[in-house]
C-alpha cells in the first residue's frame, strides 16, 4: 500500500499520480450502489449544488453519512500514501461527489484548489484524491491537469459566474503566458482508478458532450496542524470541516 520512492518522486515532480486499479470492482459496485442516495436528494443532511438544467452537479461529504464513502475515506490503499505525501496525521477538509451527467455535464474552468483554500485561513498542506466511478474519458469531460503547475505557486484566481456553480479561475491572460500544450495532460481511466494531486495543482474540465456520465469522488485531506484560522467570511462546514477527526496510518 505504501508507494515506493519513484512514485513519490514522480508526484513530487508532477503534482499529480494516477493509480490504476486502486479499488476492485466489488468495491466499486458498492460505492456506485448508494449512489443513487446521494442524487436524490432525499438526505437533507448533504450539501448539493446543481447545473442550470437541474442535474446534480455535487454532493458534498457523504462520507458522514454513508458507511461505505467513509470507509473509503480511511481506506488504507489511500490514507497510507496520503500521509507519506503530507508526512503527518490529517483530516478530511472534505469529500464530494462530483458528477458530470451525460450530455449535461459542463465545465469546470483552469483553477488550482488552493487558489479557493487560501481564503479559508491555511497553508498549503492540503492534497486531494479523486476516485473514479465511472469511465473517464476525452468525450465525457475527463480531467485535465498541467504538469509540474504546483510548482508554480498559489496563482491569481477571479471570480466567474458564467457556470452553473460559481467558480474562482485563473484569468486567461496568466494561462497564456505559463502554460504549454505539451504539458496538458488528459487523465483518462476506468472505475477504480485513483488520482492523488497537489492542492496547487492546475485543472480543469471540459463539457461532457456523450451519453457516458463520469461521476468521481473526491475526498480533499488536510495536514492535522493546518486547521483554519478565523477568516473574516468563514464558509460554511460542508465545504470546510469543523470537524478534526484525525487520521493517521498505521491507526
Amino acid at each position: 500500500m505504501r508507494w515506493t520512492i519513484q512514485q513519490l518522486k514522480q508526484y513530487c515532480q508532477e503534482g499529480f499520480l494516477l493509480v490504476p486499479n486502486l479499488l476492485s470492482v466489488e468495491e466499486v459496485a458498492a460505492l456506485n450502489t448508494d449512489v443513487p442516495r446521494l442524487l436524490t436528494g432525499e438526505d437533507s443532511s448533504m450539501h448539493r449544488e446543481h447545473e442550470h438544467s437541474g442535474a446534480v452537479r455535487q454532493v458534498y461529504n457523504s462520507h458522514r453519512h454513508v458507511p461505505t464513502f467513509r470507509n473509503l475515506a480511511r481506506h488504507p490503499k489511500i490514507v497510507e500514501p496520503v500521509q507519506q505525501i503530507l508526512q503527518n496525521s490529517f483530516y478530511i477538509w472534505h469529500s464530494k461527489l462530483n458528477v458530470k451527467e451525460a450530455f449535461e455535464g459542463t465545465v469546470w474552468l483552469w483553477h488550482q484548489d488552493y487558489g479557493y483554500w487560501i481564503y479559508d485561513g491555511v497553508d498549503s498542506k492540503l492534497m486531494s484524491v479523486m476516485i473514479f466511478l465511472d469511465p473517464a474519458t476525452l468525450n465525457n469531460g475527463c480531467l485535465m491537469v498541467i504538469s509540474g503547475s504546483h510548482s508554480w505557486g498559489r496563482l491569481e484566481h477571479n471570480s466567474d459566474t458564467t457556470t452553473s456553480y460559481k467558480q474562482w479561475c485563473i484569468h486567461k491572460s496568466v494561462l497564456k503566458e505559463k502554460v504549454r500544450e505539451a504539458e496538458i495532460q488528459q487523465i483518462t481511466g476506468q472505475p477504480g482508478d485513483a488520482l492523488f494531486f497537489d492542492c496547487n495543482l492546475v485543472h480543469s474540465s471540459n463539457h461532457n458532450l456523450s451519453p457516458i456520465p463520469r461521476k468521481s469522488l473526491i475526498i480533499a485531506y488536510n495536514d492535522i496542524d493546518n486547521k483554519p484560522r478565523p477568516v473574516e467570511k468563514p464558509r460554511p462546514d460542508w465545504v470546510v470541516s469543523r470537524v478534526f477527526e484525525e487520521i493517521s496510518w498505521p491507526e
